[in-house]
């Protein structure tokens, strides 16, 4: 099972990678978070992991597999014939915004029955992440600049 979402962010890659990497208040711009919590409490690394409680889904657990600084990063999670990956990249826009692309992944044979049962509730979750993350970034102290031409 596949899920793509794309947003375009009126606010600039720093704030909104600053945003993003401080997983433990994404619950406070996202309602469908109860809790995302790293394991060790500290910044997200690659290794490190994240629980994340949600309404209405079972919880989960996920590790960094990559980190790139103000480029996005990569979490996978695994579970008895289960596996979820979850993608986010991010870029700055031609207008000086950020354009922020979120890719979720789940596969076997657990994973495509939970799935098929999930789905909905999980879309709505992963587009309530999106539209909240781009409020709050919206909303932030850090405008976009348009990038200049040469």
């Amino acid at each position: 099972m596949h899920q793509h979402l794309e947003v375009r962010i009126a606010a600039c890659p720093d704030y909104v990678w600053a945003v993003l990497v401080d997983v433990a208040r994404w619950p406070d711009w996202s309602p469908s978070l109860r809790e995302v919590e790293p394991f060790d409490g500290g910044p997200l690394v690659v290794g490190g992991g994240i629980r994340v409680r949600q309404r209405h889904l079972p919880d989960r657990q996920w590790r960094v597999a990559e980190l790139r600084r103000h480029r996005g990063f990569t979490w996978r999670g695994e579970g008895v014939g289960s596996s979820a990956s979850l993608k986010v990249r991010m870029s700055r826009a031609d207008d000086g915004g950020t354009d922020v692309v979120v890719d979720l992944d789940r596969s076997g044979w657990v994973g495509s029955m939970v799935g098929r049962m999930t789905g909905g509730t999980a879309a709505a979750h992963l587009d309530e992440l999106v539209s909240g993350l781009r409020r709050r970034c919206e909303a932030g102290q850090c405008a976009p600049s348009p990038t200049r031409s040469s």
